[in-house]
């Protein structure tokens, strides 16, 4: 029996048949999860590449127009461009026009409304993380804190719902993915 043992030991360690699927078999879940890896920050990555460039457009879209001279053409100029800003259902879009006229849309319909400030004057605006502080209202050309000189500004922003597929553990955090640009009109 031993004599057996030793021998089918030998023959064994010879044999070569199934080596590659054993192989295989201890691989291909490291190689499974790198692959959905890279779909997750793929899909992540061609929906901020989407956002960017409709956000991009609206602004070179709202640099060739001129400066609205009224609070009517400032509300049209945020609801034209929230319109432009369309994509499918899970996507929002806003446009605020010197901090006097804001237009959304939530996937279903476009909304506007005033703004606190007054299109007639011009602002140095700031960018903190989640948002752009309009600051006060100050006469054109103004020298701002920041180096700049005052403005009208439009902000352009852009929000899609990403799906991850590692729930729990995604390679963004939440489940947004945005985009955001400050541009000055004059």
């Amino acid at each position: 029996m031993i004599r057996f043992s030793a021998h089918l030991m030998r023959r064994l360690r010879q044999e070569q048949h199934g080596s590659i699927a054993v192989e295989f078999a201890f691989l291909a879940p490291v190689l499974l999860f790198i692959l959905a890896g890279v779909i997750e920050i793929g899909g992540a990555t061609y929906t901020r590449l989407s956002l960017d460039a409709r956000v991009t457009a609206m602004a070179e879209y709202a640099l060739l127009q001129s400066a609205p001279e009224d609070q009517a053409g400032a509300t049209e100029l945020a609801e034209t461009l929230a319109g432009m800003l369309q994509g499918d259902a899970s996507e929002t879009g806003q446009a605020v026009v010197n901090n006097a006229a804001t237009a959304a849309w939530t996937g279903s319909a476009i909304t506007s409304q005033s703004g606190p400030g007054d299109i007639a004057n011009c602002y140095c605006p700031t960018l903190s993380a989640d948002r752009v502080i309009w600051g006060r209202q100050t006469s054109c050309e103004a020298p701002c804190a920041s180096g700049g000189t005052a403005g009208q500004f439009v902000q352009i922003s852009a929000e899609a719902h990403h799906v991850t597929i590692f729930p729990g553990y995604a390679f963004i955090e939440g489940d947004m993915v945005g985009t955001r640009t400050v541009l000055r009109l004059k």
